[in-house]
């Protein structure tokens, strides 16, 4: 059994890092995710581009990033919010 403790600390260390303080981490996702969509449109259109034209690499790019743009929006905004503690 956990011990019972009202202490914010001892809770913080047993469930583990709050989500507030993982937003370096968070960005660092956003970055690679990017990059690594920006590499596969990259090959599909040097690679094969018979099969992958360039216009629609592009638009593929676009919208890939307004999707990802869009997840990373919600995630910076659930870490910004404040908890809700019982009263």
């Amino acid at each position: 059994m956990l011990p019972m403790s009202d202490d914010k600390q001892d809770i913080e260390k047993m469930i583990g890092r709050r989500v507030e303080n993982m937003k370096g981490i968070y960005i660092l996702g956003f970055a690679l995710c990017w990059a690594a969509t920006a590499g596969g449109v990259y090959v599909g259109v040097t690679v094969y581009p018979w099969a992958y034209p360039l216009p629609s690499g592009l638009y593929a790019l676009s919208l890939l990033t307004v999707i990802e743009a869009l997840g990373f929006f919600f995630i910076m905004k659930i870490t910004g919010e404040k908890t809700i503690t019982a009263s």
